[in-house]
């Protein structure tokens, strides 16, 4: 009864909220190793999906990734949230280095931002309502309001703030901004959000943030539709470093109807790639699904039991 009480009071407050956490995944020592190794493998390059410098998708070629993805504290959190039919569909890596801005407020749905075209898209009649996925910000160093942890303002998804289907200038044209440039400015990775406020006088106001500072190992889950941002890294030594995972129920298209896509600077070819199914199963087969990573290797894929499942 007491997971139960917990299920449904993590719900409620998501549902008020927009984010839930933060949650225990590894111990600090356990993420410390693991970022170790993630820092190693990222050098090699040579069975890596898409060779850019977001580092989109690092878990097609690292281990610890591949496993990171279905770990089971995620899924069943996830699940609770957008059913226990679940792909992973992207993984990105967010570091913060000593000096960095903070990252501007920005509210996301279908990350039409990027490309001007949804890359994301519901394929059930009545689901508007309905977050498009889930995304899971796992930190791997202490986050602090210091070294740049993240912010939200609470309650914020249930009501549009940003329109990504505006024609913003900054980033979809050779007027990019390189992620060295955003590091000087604090955009969001070389688009401005301004761009996309609804009402262009609106100011996030920040008297409203939530600071969510971690320990290593830690996690908060949340709809990107909540608005969101982080703090600067003041400090001169510590880096935050962060891997966002993110998830979609299986009705959901994603990358619908595409073959290559730029976002970020960077150009993606998706000939090889797929989502992940890490629970339940995919009875729409709208998406192509990726059972092995380029090693060869099975991607997990977890059981849920009875009080896993949304409720």
């Amino acid at each position: 009864m007491a997971v139960t009480h917990r299920a449904d009071e993590d719900l409620r407050a998501f549902a008020q909220n927009g984010f839930i956490g933060p949650f225990d995944l590894y111990t600090p020592e356990q993420a410390a190793q693991i970022l170790r190794r993630v820092r190693v493998a990222n050098r090699d390059r040579s069975r890596i999906l898409f060779d850019n410098s977001v580092n989109y998708d690092r878990h097609f070629d690292i281990p610890e990734l591949a496993e990171h993805i279905g770990h089971p504290t995620i899924v069943s959190k996830v699940a609770k949230i957008l059913g226990p039919d679940l792909l992973h569909w992207r993984t990105e890596f967010f570091p913060k280095f000593p000096g960095t801005p903070g990252t501007e407020w920005h509210q996301v749905r279908n990350y039409q931002y990027a490309t001007g075209q949804p890359m994301l898209e519901h394929s059930v009649p009545g689901l508007d309502d309905l977050p498009l996925d889930i995304t899971v910000w796992t930190t791997f160093t202490p986050a602090t309001k210091e070294n740049g942890c993240m912010k939200f303002l609470p309650g914020s998804h249930r009501r549009r703030y940003y329109d990504e289907s505006k024609s913003g200038t900054i980033g979809r044209t050779g007027e990019y901004r390189s992620v060295e440039a955003m590091e000087n400015d604090g955009s969001f990775f070389g688009y401005d959000f301004r761009e996309f406020r609804v009402d262009p006088d609106w100011t996030p106001p920040e008297r409203d943030a939530v600071a969510l500072e971690m320990d290593a190992g830690q996690c908060v889950i949340f709809t990107a539709q909540c608005v969101h941002a982080s703090y600067p890294n003041t400090t001169r030594r510590s880096t935050r470093f962060a891997i966002a995972t993110r998830y979609v129920p299986t009705e959901v298209r994603v990358y619908p109807g595409w073959t290559t896509f730029e976002a970020h600077g960077g150009s993606f070819d998706l000939a090889d790639y797929g989502c992940v199914l890490v629970s339940g199963e995919d009875a729409y087969g709208h998406n192509r699904i990726r059972t092995h990573d380029n090693h060869g290797r099975p991607f997990p894929r977890h059981a849920l039991t009875g009080s896993d499942e949304r409720r």
